[in-house]
């Protein structure tokens, strides 16, 4: 029974969460992300991220730049408050700015530009280092 329970254990899934307010990218980063064997969360708004922060705890966030309640790297101090080694992707069509943050701010560990595919995906979590061991 110790040995199922610890072996579950180091099988579990990495959470993340998608913050976007696009439901599309959400439902296709969700999908891809869940082949891969991720669980994952959405949102799609600061505020309801927010909520979400506070009963949960992330490994890893992708989230859009634009939100409509704001910007979405405003959310960062509370996410690494939360859970400090959660791992931050921004995602976003704006290809410039994206870069001068990613550039500004040390906790963006890696910029995903939209439109984006199954392997930019996966070069993030690999380059990140939060591949599951048990993905597909």
């Amino acid at each position: 029974m110790f040995t199922f329970a610890f072996k579950s254990f180091l099988m579990q899934s990495k959470k993340i969460l998608i913050l976007d307010d696009e439901k599309e990218i959400c439902f296709l980063l969700s999908a891809i992300l869940r082949q891969m064997g991720y669980e994952t969360d959405e949102a799609y708004s600061i505020v309801e991220a927010s909520k979400k922060f506070i009963k949960h705890s992330y490994d890893l966030v992708f989230m859009d730049l634009n939100l409509p309640d704001g910007l979405g790297y405003h959310l960062i101090p509370m996410i690494k408050e939360n859970n400090a080694s959660s791992r931050i992707v921004m995602i976003s069509a704006h290809d410039a700015m994206l870069k001068r943050l990613q550039n500004e701010i040390q906790e963006i560990d890696y910029c995903i530009f939209k439109p984006f595919n199954r392997e930019k995906i996966s070069e993030a979590l690999q380059k990140l280092d939060m591949t599951n061991d048990h993905e597909q």
